[in-house]
């Protein structure tokens, strides 16, 4: 047969075949390689590809994260979306490459112990049992299906399985934990004279000698930043769907057959149950729930009759109203029945049913009903329009990339136009991280191209061209003169303060006293007595000065000079060391043992996360990562 099929392969009819196959195999497949991808890949780790979607993801989880936490103090201005974005990425790396490392020494987490950390999260508990349908429920209205969540959560308790092992290995020595303690509970006697440079300015005369000096030496100092004025169009949900129609009637049904439980009433039961919860003794547990079992009165008389047991009334409640072992044996009796014992996840019940309501249906035709279905379609219609909008925008951006009156038109945006913009600030759309570096780049300013589709939020995308552009150029010495008059006196200021705190310390070095020598000189003195590292009512970089003195003698304090936080220069002089005793007992050592091996703990895991990121192959696309 293969030298059948050896002799026929030859001919006129082969060569037609295998053109017919070159020409399918060249136009489809070299276009895939022409057609941009709606998910691009930002990096890639070890043969793993984290896509843009992912970074998007964990961007917006990160930024809602921080406005919570800051609550009423959110302040959107004070954030660095560029920074942020590659700070997420940074860690989505990490992640990546401590998760390749676990699952190549052998990390692996069970179906069961899946199942248990999955029933034991209390966002998916109704009356402290687990219910399948709320943790559906919960998974669709995040937009999560449970296979893609139990992927995720298995890929988690991986990683903590391999951080809690280097956690409960890690260790700190009795001598260092001593030591560390020692130094961290260190008291030193503190004074310290302190120069402000606003005390010399009225002193400091500024020629115009000095002011062109000034210009002429920092010739970058003084120029106004290249800027752009854009011109643009932005899809978002409310223009997309502007055009979305009435939704006919075969839509309307088609959307009442598909949600029908989101109608009416759902089949509700009433009666009542017995719990006896099941606690160390499991056991025991079980054998009062069947002497309940047995009894010949109502359960409520049952439950009063028996110890470790309670009794609740069930009203007119729906499936998902109940702990799943409750539901599922209530929902399975006749009116009048008792259940035999069931057993919960921290409980046994006795389940009676007194009677059952029907579930309700209201017709198509309701009122109620079509008011509803309609919000529906129009909420489809306009996700589908945005969709099929957005999905034109990035084919446009691409296709017609010389001017926007085509994506304009056939699309229906305004064109709007930006005022000036700089790499590093702007108003309006200007103010977003993406706008500007995309405005900057060769493609947008050199050669006059429409920039990609950029994204600002979840539901709205731009495309921007320069409309305007000016180099970056020096101000006339006119208009920056009062400014370089405030820096040269600044620094002459500061720098007389340096010179009196220099000239303060060979006095005291000499015998004159701090207080003798701000009288003298009119420096504020301060005599702050014993303090700690912790202190939060002094400078900070004063303490800092203070704890780097070397140990002073008793006749012969340590002195250091150094620029405070505010600007001022301090002479700091530690008088004293009091050391805190190292086999101090009780809790706050103890804790501060803890502290020490957490802190050990996370070294190591740094440390083992940054040498495996040297040994994986790691690709990153920059031009992606906005």
């Amino acid at each position: 047969m293969l030298q059948r099929i050896r002799d026929n392969a030859s001919g006129p009819l082969a060569y037609v075949v295998v053109a017919v196959i070159t020409l399918v195999f060249g136009v489809w497949g070299i276009g895939s390689y022409f057609t941009p991808s709606a998910d691009p890949v930002v990096a890639n780790v070890g043969g793993t590809d984290i896509t843009r979607n992912q970074l998007e993801n964990a961007y917006q989880q990160r930024y809602q994260r921080l406005r919570q936490m800051m609550g009423d103090n959110f302040d959107p201005s004070i954030l660095d979306p560029q920074r942020l974005r590659q700070t997420v990425l940074d860690g989505l790396i990490n992640r990546e490459v401590m998760d390749q490392y676990a699952q190549q020494a052998g990390y692996r987490v069970t179906d069961r112990a899946l199942l248990g950390a999955i029933r034991g999260n209390p966002q998916f508990q109704q009356n402290g049992e687990f219910s399948n349908q709320r943790y559906r429920a919960l998974l669709a209205q995040a937009g999560i299906a449970p296979a893609q969540y139990e992927a995720s959560l298995r890929q988690d308790l991986v990683s903590q399985q391999l951080r809690g092992e280097i956690t409960q290995s890690a260790f700190a020595a009795p001598a260092e934990v001593d030591q560390s303690y020692r130094l961290a509970n260190q008291q030193r006697q503190l004074r310290y004279l302190a120069f402000d440079p606003a005390s010399y300015r009225d002193s400091i005369d500024v020629d115009d000698a000095q002011i062109q000096s000034y210009y002429d030496e920092h010739p970058d100092a003084f120029k106004r930043p290249e800027r752009v004025k854009l011109r643009y169009v932005s899809l978002d949900r409310s223009n997309a769907t502007a055009d979305a129609g009435e939704p006919d009637e075969q839509t309307l049904r088609t959307l009442f057959e598909d949600n029908k439980q989101q109608f009416g009433q759902p089949e509700r039961r009433s009666g009542g149950f017995v719990r006896v919860p099941i606690g160390d003794d499991a056991d025991a547990a079980r054998d009062k729930i069947q002497a309940l079992a047995s009894g010949s009165d109502d359960l409520e008389t049952r439950a009063d009759a028996g110890e470790d047991s309670d009794y609740e009334a069930i009203d007119n409640a729906a499936r998902a109203d109940l702990p799943q072992a409750v539901a599922e044996a209530l929902f399975d009796l006749e009116p009048g029945q008792t259940s035999t014992p069931v057993k919960g996840a921290q409980a046994w019940y006795l389940v009676h049913l007194a009677n059952v309501t029907a579930a309700s249906e209201p017709a198509f035709d309701d009122p109620e009903v079509q008011s509803r279905l309609k919000a529906m379609a129009s909420t489809q219609q306009a996700q589908q329009a945005f969709a099929d909008k957005r999905s034109r925008l990035e084919s446009l951006a691409y296709e017609a990339p010389n001017d926007l009156d085509t994506l304009a038109n056939e699309l229906g945006l305004e064109i709007q136009t930006t005022e000036w913009i700089t790499r590093d600030e702007g108003p309006g759309i200007g103010q977003y991280d993406a706008v500007r570096k995309a405005a900057f780049t060769d493609a947008v300013l050199k050669d006059k191209l429409n920039s990609t589709p950029i994204q600002l939020g979840a539901e709205r995308q731009v495309v921007v061209r320069v409309a305007e552009h000016e180099a970056a150029k020096r101000r006339p010495l006119d208009e920056v003169k009062n400014d370089i008059r405030d820096r040269v006196i600044a620094r002459q200021a500061s720098q007389k303060a340096q010179d009196a705190a220099n000239a303060a310390l060979d006095k005291v070095k000499s015998g004159t006293a701090l207080s003798a020598l701000a009288q003298e000189s009119g420096a504020t003195f301060e005599q702050k007595g014993f303090v700690q590292r912790s202190n939060r009512d002094i400078d900070p970089r004063i303490l800092e000065a203070a704890f780097n003195i070397p140990q002073p003698s008793e006749d012969s304090p340590g002195y250091r000079v150094t620029a405070t936080r505010d600007g001022r220069v301090a002479l700091v002089a530690v008088d004293a060391v009091r050391e805190a005793p190292a086999n101090e007992a009780g809790t706050p050592r103890e804790r501060f043992a803890s502290q020490q091996r957490e802190y050990i703990a996370g070294l190591e895991y740094a440390v083992l996360g940054q040498y495996l990121r040297a040994q994986t192959d790691i690709e990153v696309n920059e031009d992606r990562i906005n």
